[in-house]
C-alpha cells in the first residue's frame, strides 16, 4: 500500500473547509482499483485512483464524480451515497479525488451473510428486487442527464479483445471475443445510461435494504442490455464461480426470471440475451487476464493476481461452453 494516510489527513485538513475536524485517515480498500478510504473526524468516504497500476486505467476521478452527481439527480431510484467535493488537482493529495458521504451498511460476494441465510427465500426475493429496481432505474434515467461517453455494443466488444490480446490471453477468450466482434448481438433500442459492472457484489445492504449502489468507474451511455447480460452471466458457473454467493438461495430470482423483470421494467425485448451473458463473462475473463499478465510480468507482486492465473483455464472453458450454447 503506498499512500501515507498520515499525509492524506493532513492534505484534507489543509484542503476542506471543515478540515479542522479531521482525525485520521482509514484504508478501507485500496491497490490495484479505484481505492476508498475513510475519513475519521467527519465519517466521510475519500474515493481515490489507485495507487499501484491499476488493472483497467484510466481513473478518471473527475468523470466518476460527474456520473454520480448525474445519477443522484436524475434517477432518484438509484440509492447513491452523498456526492460531496471533487479536487482534480493532484498536489493536494497526490492524485485528484472525491469525497463521499458514509452510508450504512455491508457488501456481499463470496459468503452469505447471516440476514440472509436466516430468510433465504422472502429475503432473497426482497434482494433481487431491490438489486434490480436500482438497475431499472439507472437504465430509465434521461440520456441527456448524463455525461456524455459510451461505447456501442460492437466498440464495446472490440475493446475487451484489445484488452484480453494486450494480456496475452488464452486462444479460447480470444476467439470468443473475436466472434462477438465479427457478430456483436442486437441492441433493444436507443442507448441508455449502464453502469458497467452491476453485480450485487457492489451493493451496499443494511438491515435487508438497499443503502447504495458503488463502483460506477465503467459507466457509460450504451446498450442496456450490456448490465442484464453481465448480471445474468453469474448464474450457473459451477467451479468456476467468482462471486456469486446468494444465487443459490431458493428465492433467489432465475436466470429466466431477471428477463422477465428487466422486460417489464424498461419496456424493451432482451434480444441475444445469451450472447450479452457471453460478452460480459468474456469482460470479465479479460479483466482477469490482466491482474494474471502484470502479476507475471512482475510488474505488480499482490498474490490475488497469481490466483487468477489458476482461475482462468476453468473459467475461459466455461466461457467457451456459454458461447456454443448462446451461438
Amino acid at each position: 500500500m503506498a499512500r501515507d494516510t498520515e499525509k492524506l489527513a493532513a492534505g484534507l485538513r489543509a484542503w476542506l473547509p471543515r478540515g479542522n475536524r479531521v482525525t485520521g485517515v482509514k484504508t478501507l480498500s485500496a491497490g490495484h482499483s479505484n481505492e476508498t478510504y475513510l475519513v475519521e473526524g467527519i465519517d466521510e468516504i475519500l474515493r481515490m485512483p489507485p495507487s499501484e497500476e491499476g488493472l483497467l486505467p484510466p481513473y478518471d476521478m473527475v468523470r466518476q464524480h460527474a456520473v454520480l452527481s448525474a445519477v443522484s439527480k436524475a434517477a432518484p431510484g438509484v440509492p447513491l451515497p452523498p456526492v460531496l467535493e471533487l479536487c482534480d488537482d493532484p498536489q493536494v493529495l497526490g492524485d485528484p479525488f472525491f469525497l463521499m458521504g458514509r452510508i450504512e451498511g455491508e457488501a456481499f460476494e463470496y459468503a452469505v451473510p447471516d440476514w440472509l441465510a436466516a430468510d433465504p427465500v422472502e429475503g432473497a426475493e426482497s434482494v433481487c428486487r431491490q438489486w434490480f429496481d436500482a438497475i431499472l432505474a439507472l437504465h430509465r434515467m434521461p440520456v441527456s442527464a448524463m455525461p456524455p461517453g459510451g461505447r456501442t455494443v460492437l466498440e464495446e466488444a472490440q475493446h475487451w479483445l484489445d484488452v484480453a490480446r494486450g494480456a496475452d490471453s488464452t486462444p479460447g477468450l480470444v476467439a470468443v471475443l473475436e466472434d462477438l466482434v465479427a457478430r456483436p448481438p442486437r441492441t433493444s433500442g436507443p442507448p441508455t445510461p449502464v453502469h458497467g459492472d452491476p453485480k450485487h457484489g457492489n451493493c451496499m445492504w443494511h438491515r435487508g435494504r438497499i443503502t447504495g449502489l458503488l463502483d460506477w468507474e465503467m459507466a457509460q451511455v450504451s446498450e442496456p442490455l450490456l448490465d442484464l447480460g453481465y448480471v445474468l452471466m453469474f448464474h450457473d458457473q459451477g467451479e468456476a464461480s467468482l462471486a456469486n454467493a446468494g444465487f443459490e438461495l431458493p428465492g433467489w430470482w432465475s436466470a429466466g426470471r431477471m428477463v422477465e423483470e428487466w422486460e417489464k421494467g424498461i419496456g424493451r425485448t432482451a434480444v441475444d440475451v445469451d450472447r450479452y451473458a457471453v460478452l460480459g463473462q468474456a469482460k470479465v475473463a479479460a479483466i482477469i487476464s490482466v491482474g494474471a499478465f502484470l502479476f507475471k510480468t512482475g510488474r505488480i507482486a499482490d498474490p490475488r493476481f497469481k490466483a487468477f492465473a489458476a482461475l482462468i483455464p476453468s473459467y475461459v472453458a466455461l466461457l467457451e461452453k456459454r458461447a456454443m450454447v448462446a451461438g
